[in-house]
């Protein structure tokens, strides 16, 4: 590929009449031309005659907010976030209503113990079983209503403890 400047001897012009302001420049003789790779003429608007009304060129509206276009990887993506967002509802939902038609054994009734000295969650567990119920089952509860990680208790701490 090649650019060039392209040079055209310059000859008389012939007699023209007087351009007006506006009007577009022709290429020819005796101007210089840019050509090469690259290279987008200028475009030409045609001059308006006075008394002729100028032709309007209607635009199609441009895409905005309203009229958003999605590619069809936009349009899978938004399918699948609408199908996680409902599968998550319905997920939450169903929790809700199972809650609500079987209560839990944790929703029983709970009394509130300070921790005293020397007592341990075992002792608190064992105090609690009803007779022939295992403490360790007791003591599952009481870590799970308070929330506890260890066996740990601290004196004066607070825990609910299932009464049956």
């Amino acid at each position: 590929m090649m650019s060039a400047l392209v040079a055209q001897p310059v000859w008389p012009a012939p007699a023209r009449p007087a351009r007006r302001r506006g009007d577009a420049r022709p290429v020819g003789r005796g101007t210089l031309q840019l050509v090469g790779p690259g290279f987008v003429p200028p475009a030409v608007q045609p001059a308006v005659e006075p008394g002729v009304p100028a032709r309007v060129v209607s635009r199609p509206a441009q895409a905005g907010a309203a009229g958003l276009r999605l590619t069809a990887r936009g349009r899978r993506l938004l399918t699948v976030l609408a199908l996680v967002a409902a599968t998550g509802a319905s997920v939450a939902l169903g929790a809700l209503v199972g809650t609500a038609a079987n209560p839990s054994s944790s929703s029983a009734t709970t009394t509130t113990v300070t921790v005293a000295p020397g007592q341990t969650l075992w002792s608190l567990a064992s105090a609690a079983a009803a007779p022939g119920e295992d403490p360790r089952d007791v003591l599952e509860q009481i870590a799970d209503i308070n929330g506890l990680a260890s066996a740990d208790l601290a004196v004066g701490q607070e825990l609910l403890v299932p009464v049956d």
